[in-house]
């Protein structure tokens, strides 16, 4: 039989405590992802990306952006046409100090320059490494594993060559309604990697928790939040965990989390 540490003992008492209310955000940040989705947030040192995915409610030829904004102020600095890339997420990786895109295609394309947007396919050996289009992919921050998400089990691949690593399941998510075509809305395919936790969330309106588990799959806590309705973002970036409150072809509105102080 096994037993807790008093410092065990001491940090679940002090989540429990912690997270007992519903928790507001400490970062607002305003998207304009017209005409799509605003779908995913990154950082580096100095700026936050964001980037957009599915169809303009003309279904025309929507032409998806990255938009760029500083991390201090928040205003935004630039947008970048990145024409058919349908974005499902977008990481930094700070081992190359690259931008990187996930699509609907299920395809990873590392940005080799912003300004032009030229992009170099990933793992083009590999075909797709996953199944799911719908789902928001996650670089974890020592820019070494690649995860992905699909209906509670999260399989990790080696972001050098795209191996899987390994594969864990049992994790919470938001269940999709099967009559809503929008399948992953609430968060089936979507999660946040951050150095010493993984997040996933349920973004329906009666429930709006992020769950937060460490690297072996283990719950730590529940989060209850006050902002956020769209499954697709959750997202890591500059030390918050991010969701948004989106509408399809309205403006959105980015909601940073401060979960942990040691992140």
């Amino acid at each position: 039989m096994k037993f807790l540490s008093f410092t065990s003992i001491f940090s679940l008492i002090l989540c429990i405590g912690l997270y007992s209310q519903v928790i507001r955000p400490v970062v607002t940040l305003i998207d304009d992802p017209l005409p799509a989705n605003i779908s995913h947030i990154t950082a580096d040192n100095d700026y936050y990306y964001t980037c957009t995915g599915g169809l303009s409610s003309k279904q025309e030829k929507t032409v998806h952006k990255i938009n760029k904004y500083g991390i201090l102020t928040g205003d935004l600095i630039k947008s970048y046409p990145f024409k058919s890339f349908n974005m499902r997420s977008i990481m930094y990786n700070k081992k190359d100090k690259h931008l990187y895109i996930a699509t609907f295609d299920m395809k990873i394309y590392k940005i080799l320059d912003l300004e032009t947007g030229i992009v170099e396919e990933c793992f083009k050996n590999a075909g797709s490494l996953y199944k799911n289009p719908k789902a928001s992919p996650a670089l974890d921050p020592n820019g070494k594993v690649l995860y992905v998400m699909d209906k509670g089990t999260i399989t990790m691949y080696n972001f050098k060559d795209g191996k899987v690593i390994k594969t864990l399941s049992g994790f919470s998510y938001g269940e999709d309604n099967k009559d809503d075509l929008n399948t992953g809305k609430y968060g089936s395919g979507a999660l946040a990697v951050s150095t010493n936790y993984i997040y996933t969330w349920d973004a329906h309106p009666k429930k709006k928790v992020i769950y937060v588990y460490d690297k072996d799959g283990n719950l730590i806590t529940t989060v209850p939040i006050s902002y956020g309705n769209w499954g697709f973002s959750l997202s890591y970036a500059n030390g918050l965990v991010f969701v948004s409150n989106n509408g399809l072809n309205t403006v959105g509105y980015w909601n940073g989390y401060k979960l942990f102080d040691n992140e």
